[in-house]
């Protein structure tokens, strides 16, 4: 980078770093599917009462929130 100046050796590599990891015995669940079962019943059925709820709830939050964000946007 800089011929004027030598370069500085580069140290050994730290005897703990580059070692593989072990095996994950469980794959962790995709986002998807744990967004699922978040409506799914006691029975494992999907829940659209649980579906309905949350969309009103998020529509409600949504209306509360939207005019405080366009207020932020028009400055």
């Amino acid at each position: 980078m800089f011929p004027q100046k030598p370069r500085r050796p580069m140290p050994p590599p730290h005897p703990f770093m580059g070692r593989p990891r072990p095996p994950v015995e469980q794959q962790p669940t995709p986002m998807k599917q744990q967004l699922i079962n978040q409506f799914r019943d006691s029975e494992g059925n999907i829940d659209i009462d649980k579906i309905t709820n949350t969309a009103q709830q998020v529509g409600k939050l949504y209306s509360q929130v939207s005019p405080l964000f366009t207020k932020f946007m028009k400055k």
